[in-house]
Parts: C-alpha cells; sequence; structure tokens
C-alpha cells in the first residue's frame, strides 16, 4: 500500500459511513455495486427511477466522492471499483465495531447468591381448628 492509499481509505470509509443520508447517491452506489455494470446517467435514471437531473447531481458528487469513477470503456459510462468499495466496508465495520465496544457499559461481576431460606408455612396449618 503506498502512503496515500491509508489516507484515501480512511476518507472513502468516512464518506460511505455519511452516503445514507443522500439517498440518490446511495441508491446509484448500491446499484453500481450490484450489477457490476458500467451504467450511463441515463440508464441509472431509468432503472432507479430517479429524474435525469437528480442522478446526474448524484453521479457528480459520487465522482467528487471519489466513490465511482468514469468508465475508460464506454463514453458516458461510470463504474466503481468494487474491491475498494469493499475494503472500506469492512474498515467502516470494524470502526463501528470499535466504537460500539468503547460505548458499551462494562459487565459487572455478580456475586454469586446464597440460598435464600424462606418458610413456607405447612398446608394443614393453614386450616382452621376442627371443631
Amino acid at each position: 500500500m503506498s502512503d496515500k492509499q491509508p489516507g484515501d481509505l480512511a476518507d472513502r470509509t468516512d464518506t460511505l459511513l455519511k452516503l445514507r443520508k443522500a439517498p440518490s447517491q446511495y441508491v446509484i452506489l448500491i446499484q453500481l455495486l450490484a450489477t457490476g455494470r458500467t451504467m450511463s446517467p441515463k440508464e441509472l435514471s431509468i432503472e432507479l427511477h430517479l429524474t435525469p437531473k437528480a442522478t446526474e447531481r448524484a453521479v457528480a458528487k459520487l465522482l467528487e466522492k471519489n466513490l465511482i469513477q468514469r468508465s475508460p470503456f464506454k463514453d458516458g459510462g461510470y463504474t466503481c471499483d468494487q474491491k475498494q468499495i469493499v475494503i472500506a466496508l469492512i474498515l467502516a465495520t470494524s470502526i463501528l465495531y470499535e466504537d460500539f465496544e468503547k460505548r458499551k457499559p462494562p459487565a459487572t461481576k455478580q456475586q454469586p447468591s446464597s440460598p435464600v431460606e424462606v418458610e413456607v408455612p405447612h398446608p394443614q396449618s393453614t386450616l382452621l381448628p376442627s371443631q
């Protein structure tokens, strides 16, 4: 890994953790990941039922965030590097797990409970004396 890659990976991880706040960007990234295809904004717009303008804005933001790339093989097409996204997601998962572990209250040791003697009345002692 080059010196630049860990920083890029950390940035990508942080971006992925916040991506749910941008629904159009999120569904476009998931579509590109799930299909593994190179897709144009028009194809994304049609398949995801987004307006063309919303798709263009979301694609521009994803490019800016370095989550997708222009395809060298299809003019006007976009793709994502699935390996890099998976690595970033694994890192994000470990970060979330570490945060969860830090916030979890410490386990308390429970003292073994001593047996408590409970006096149970005998069933016949509750009966009225016979007359």
